[in-house]
């Protein structure tokens, strides 16, 4: 009866144990995005070149002109981080780990004034980079692998209506192995001309928490104890 009462109060010791370890887990943290509405710049005096905070490539400006026939947008004083040409953008890097889980989200417009023309698009990207900065995961040898160390939100394009603010989102991107790092990127894609707008960039982090190695060594502890009684009962 005794050796019973220890087994059941002993499993339930570790069943809580291992709850309370699980609930801890998924815990989504925003990250902590620099000039994420591209307002600390002062572009009332014309475009600036990149955007305070991001690290641009290409053709990327902070702009206040979108003109009186555009969309409101929902910060103040309204600029906004416009990119033309073919891989042209900003990003900022964030510190990584395998199995860490990233979302991110984002306003974009297709511009009447200068639209996206043929297979022009512009979208937000999540990048996942090891401590060289490659892509990440051994699967991939360090080449660039969409949906593995590769993340892209819907896009806007030319079929899009102009001057509309149109929600773009990166639902789930996991870290793979030998993840150091992650881009966030919003990116625009036009080899034959036109423009895109981005505002308000949002994002948020899951880190991948192992299970404490208390709870390993009270299940290990565990069983030793339950091994030893079966030995003196026998």
């Amino acid at each position: 009866m005794l050796q019973k009462n220890f087994y059941k109060s002993s499993l339930t010791m570790l069943a809580m144990v291992s709850a309370m370890t699980l609930s801890s887990v998924a815990q989504a943290a925003a990250i902590p995005l620099a000039n994420a509405g591209f307002d600390v710049d002062d572009a009332s005096a014309g475009d600036v070149f990149g955007a305070t905070g991001w690290t641009t490539f290409g053709n990327g400006f902070t702009t206040s002109n979108l003109g009186p026939g555009s969309s409101p947008v929902p910060d103040s004083p309204n600029n906004t981080f416009k990119a033309f040409g073919g891989g042209s953008g900003a990003g900022q890097n964030f510190a990584a780990t395998a199995g860490d889980v990233f979302t991110m989200s984002g306003l974009g417009m297709n511009f009447g004034s200068d639209p996206l023309l043929g297979t022009g698009e512009l979208l937000l990207q999540i990048v996942f980079r090891d401590v060289n900065g490659n892509f990440a995961g051994t699967e991939a040898g360090g080449n660039f692998a969409l949906g593995f160390n590769v993340f892209n939100s819907n896009v806007v394009n030319a079929s899009n209506p102009i001057d509309i603010w149109n929600v773009l989102g990166v639902g789930t991107a996991a870290a793979p192995d030998n993840t150091a790092s992650a881009d966030l990127n919003v990116l625009v894609l036009a080899p034959a001309g036109g423009s895109g707008y981005f505002d308000s960039i949002a994002a948020s982090q899951v880190p991948a928490i192992p299970v404490p190695a208390a709870v390993w060594l009270f299940g290990s502890g565990l069983l030793g104890l339950v091994g030893v009684a079966r030995r003196r009962k026998a």
